[in-house]
């Protein structure tokens, strides 16, 4: 395991071996994914977005203008699996019920592996009582499926360079290259995400959480010659950690804005500064 966490602090990334039930309840999810985005838009976006304010459902952000990421999405938090199961048996459509249940599975199956990733970075790292805090975040930790249209221009960003906002970030399927990560020395290097490995990278709550021990990695999709033909599905999961600070989004804005004012600012920032980014 020393290795792993080695290249978590020096490539920015981690591969583990992926759970063979995981990765098949995984790739099961990915195909009626890929059906629910077959949808005429109109059914798609019929399906509720949030419950409560909590941001869960379908979100279409297919919007013109410079940096916006022409994509659609659905998030699944774990605390509302089933209020979204309710909503899709309640529309009777029998490729969206077999989405959101397919979606459940992987859900059921993800919080043994990353808690067990947990248990590894307490130890390693010397954050006392990690483990605890990420098996008792479960509910918040969310879900999120994307598909990223087909049309963008090899090596345009398809999403723009950016940091996650929550722990850490498991990858758990991309249908083609072209994600990418950078590294401390300011270069960007490709991210494989394969069947038999699950990649995982740590967030802003976790460069927090470790006191910089750990980097959020900045990470971006860029536009492939097979992705510009076929667009791109993916899925990840943010780890959310209830009892760590979040990132003050309201009073410092998105973290993309603050990596096109300063590509990588945060691996270079001295703890006590990055620590007042949360509130």
């Amino acid at each position: 395991m020393n290795t792993f966490m080695n290249n978590l602090q020096t490539k920015g990334f981690v591969a583990l071996p992926y759970p063979a039930d995981l990765r098949q309840a995984v790739e099961e999810a990915q195909k009626c994914w890929k059906a629910f985005c077959a949808l005429p838009d109109g059914i798609k976006r019929s399906f509720p977005y949030s419950n409560g304010g909590a941001g869960v459902g379908y979100e279409d952000k297919r919007v013109t203008g410079g940096g916006a990421d022409f994509k659609v999405n659905f998030d699944l938090t774990f605390g509302d699996l089933a209020w979204l199961e309710g909503k899709a048996v309640d529309m009777a459509n029998p490729t969206i019920t077999a989405f959101i249940r397919a979606a459940i599975k992987v859900a059921e199956l993800i919080g043994k592996p990353i808690i067990t990733f947990a248990k590894d970075l307490e130890e390693r790292f010397g954050m006392d009582g990690f483990e605890s805090e990420v098996a008792e975040s479960k509910n918040a930790y969310f879900i999120r499926f994307i598909h990223y249209f087909a049309g963008a221009e090899i090596n345009q960003e398809t999403a723009e360079a950016h940091t996650d906002q929550s722990g850490m970030t498991p990858h758990l399927f991309s249908s083609a290259s072209g994600l990418e990560c950078l590294t401390q020395e300011m270069e960007w290097v490709p991210m494989p995400v394969s069947h038999g490995e699950m990649v995982i990278i740590p967030s802003m709550q976790l460069q927090l959480r470790s006191k910089g021990a750990l980097k959020a990695t900045v990470h971006r999709v860029v536009a492939t010659p097979e992705t510009i033909e076929t667009g791109r599905f993916s899925a990840v999961c943010f780890v959310q950690f209830k009892s760590t600070p979040k990132y003050d989004k309201s009073k410092k804005g998105r973290l993309q804005e603050a990596h096109k004012k300063e590509l990588g600012f945060n691996y270079r920032m001295p703890h006590d500064e990055f620590a007042r980014l949360f509130k």
